[in-house]
């Protein structure tokens, strides 16, 4: 089921039954942001699979997920199934039934409004919307992994001061009854510009260096990524010199940290050159400000 050329859809509630995942599914058991959905419900609704979408429980939480699979199993074409660990970010253990929305962010609001509306959006700023030199992103900005999207702008106002051109793009979400990071984390290997848009604006380019900003929950910095080897070094070496003796800083080049799979994506906007960088909560209340300036320091050098 292929579907080109979708619009943005005004957010419309579709009634769904959310049922748990089959003992069959192991690409759903353990993992708290995929579903399944029939696939009539994906036909009916303009659903492609790997696109995110909305999912309000009766009780009125609500968090997104991405489409992982088609799923069919009977008469009923409103079938959506999870493990147990995506309904509990719905605050629930049991079956249910619920809405959804196709649009998962919401659209073109600013920060306040997303803050005062425990909601998600994404933002794009450029220097010129035809540059392919730098990208800086954070897809879990606002309360998902706090202090990273400040991180990216603070880089592309160090660059823009010096005059280097630069595209920035971020996702901010707050959501005070479920959770920020339950409600709105999507991984980075299955962040999709069908749902994302803004960031879809840029994956028809390909950057020349890109970097992203996470948090995780390690002791150390860890910088990884496609990039190859010595400019993670580099960034990894700037990080150290800013941050002093308080956090090691180490690089990646594999395991769940390592950011090296090509459907990361930043690697896709870098053709595989991406540089992601992962950073307890103490870096990033701490040194927020000194990591993203030791980060455009690396490439405010670069072409």
């Amino acid at each position: 089921m292929t579907k080109m050329n979708r619009k943005v859809k005004t957010p419309m509630a579709i009634k769904i039954d959310v049922l748990k995942a089959s003992s069959t599914q192991d690409y759903l058991l353990g993992y708290a942001e995929r579903i399944s959905m029939d696939p009539e419900l994906g036909d009916d609704n303009n659903v492609i699979l790997k696109q995110q979408v909305r999912v309000i429980h009766k009780n009125g939480k609500y968090a997104i997920y991405s489409v992982y699979a088609w799923y069919q199993d009977g008469t009923d074409d409103n079938d959506i199934r999870m493990a147990l660990a995506a309904r509990q970010r719905l605050d629930t253990d049991d079956s249910f039934k619920g809405t959804m929305e196709v649009e998962a962010l919401a659209q073109d609001k600013d920060a306040s409004w997303l803050q005062s509306n425990n909601e998600y959006g994404e933002f794009l700023a450029e220097t010129d919307d035809q540059q392919t030199a730098f990208v800086v992103c954070a897809p879990h900005g606002g309360m998902i992994e706090n202090y990273t999207d400040e991180q990216a702008e603070r880089v592309q106002a160090n660059l823009a001061g010096q005059s280097k051109s630069s595209s920035c793009w971020t996702a901010k979400g707050w959501n005070a009854d479920v959770g920020a990071y339950d409600a709105w984390h999507i991984t980075s290997t299955e962040i999709s510009e069908d749902s994302f848009h803004k960031l879809g604006q840029l994956l028809g380019r390909t950057f020349s260096h890109a970097v992203a900003f996470h948090g995780y929950s390690e002791s150390d910095i860890a910088v990884g990524g496609g990039a190859a080897l010595a400019l993670k070094q580099e960034v990894a070496t700037a990080i150290q010199a800013a941050v002093g003796q308080a956090y090691n800083v180490v690089v990646v080049t594999s395991g769940p940290y390592g950011g090296t799979d090509p459907d990361n994506f930043i690697n896709r906007l870098s053709n595989g050159n991406g540089v992601q960088i992962e950073q307890p909560y103490g870096a990033r209340s701490n040194y927020w400000q000194a990591i993203a300036d030791a980060v455009a320091s690396v490439f405010a050098g670069k072409q």
